[in-house]
């Protein structure tokens, strides 16, 4: 399912999560989205507090639902949060790769049940948002190099 999380004072973006998910769970999905540690993550859903130990489906969040996420001031002040990652793979969670998600999920639809479907998901997003953490500006550029030679013509080798 698709639920919202909308950022204290910020955008909201959709994430793809399954009703059995613990809020530990998607606490360490948006960990890997938009770069806020779990730790200082506080999501709140109509009006309440959710606990890291229960599921979403203890508080009957469904489809389309919003979630609130603030940020808590972490315990160890002065501490970078881990994974100091560049503005651009935080942006990544915004919704234009919604189409990304949507498209695979169809893929995925033609051979996996419903609920593998989601779990794999998850799984491809969590691998995806891990592999764009750990992208250098070097690789970046490289990247970017790359697909500028390919799209003028000119033939790269290798």
């Amino acid at each position: 399912m698709h639920i919202y999380v909308k950022l204290f004072k910020g955008n909201d973006f959709q994430v793809a999560v399954s009703s059995g998910q613990t809020v530990q769970g998607l606490k360490e999905i948006l960990a890997m989205q938009i770069a806020i540690p779990v730790e200082e993550q506080k999501l709140v859903f109509k009006g309440k507090a959710l606990a890291d130990d229960n599921r979403l489906s203890f508080y009957n969040v469904q489809e389309g639902d919003r979630l609130f996420l603030f940020t808590k001031k972490s315990d160890k002040a002065g501490t970078p949060s881990p994974g100091n990652v560049p503005k651009f793979a935080a942006d990544l969670s915004c919704c234009t790769t919604t189409a990304l998600w949507d498209k695979l999920r169809v893929f995925l639809q033609r051979h996996f049940t419903p609920q593998d479907v989601e779990k794999v998901l998850i799984e491809f997003q969590k691998d995806f948002n891990s592999r764009m953490q750990k992208l250098s500006l070097d690789d970046i550029e490289r990247f970017a190099i790359t697909k500028l030679r390919q799209t003028n013509g000119v033939a790269e080798v290798s």
